[in-house]
């Protein structure tokens, strides 16, 4: 790895970026890794480790490049969405919907975490909850946006579990 001596931090960071796009995430994750052990401190750097870890299932490793990147810049909003994400991944709902709120007070219209506080609402059995995030996301989100559809096909899903009938229990009606 003695070539990445000839590279500045911003084209490492850029070669790595590509690498990433390629889904090339061995080569990608060498070089963020050589900035790493350069004591390189930067977003971008964390920002995308956070990324490589989380798509390699190192969810704890993602979890620590995230959390150091917003204690730097807290105000990195898909940052923190991805922190949820990855808490979701690891079985934390309650730091997920912790993350995801903080996104909601500083934009209450993020997609994202609309869609995905949503879901979350869904597994605890919150359903009313469930659908009023999923309606204000289809309500407040350009109609063309990735989550839309996503949110109606869940909201149509609901609504269809609601309407069918309810399976009986009592004795009379099982004989």
């Amino acid at each position: 790895m003695q070539y990445l001596e000839l590279f500045s931090t911003e084209e490492l960071l850029a070669l790595a970026a590509l690498d990433l796009e390629k889904e090339q995430l061995d080569r990608g994750l060498a070089k963020l890794k050589y900035l790493t052990k350069q004591s390189v401190v930067s977003d971008e750097l964390d920002s995308m480790l956070g990324s490589v870890y989380a798509k390699l299932r190192l969810f704890n490793l993602a979890a620590d490049h995230y959390a150091l990147l917003l204690e730097r810049t807290p105000s990195r909003l898909h940052e923190r969405f991805q922190l949820g994400m990855v808490y979701r991944e690891m079985n934390e709902l309650e730091k997920a919907a912790e993350c995801w709120d903080v996104v909601l007070k500083e934009d209450g219209t993020y997609p994202p975490v609309l869609f995905h506080k949503a879901l979350l609402h869904l597994t605890i059995e919150d359903v009313s909850e469930s659908k009023t995030l999923l309606n204000k996301l289809v309500a407040t989100a350009d109609s063309d946006n990735y989550y839309v559809e996503r949110a109606r096909n869940v909201l149509e899903d609901i609504n269809l579990s609601e309407s069918e009938p309810k399976p009986s229990t009592t004795a009379e009606q099982v004989h």
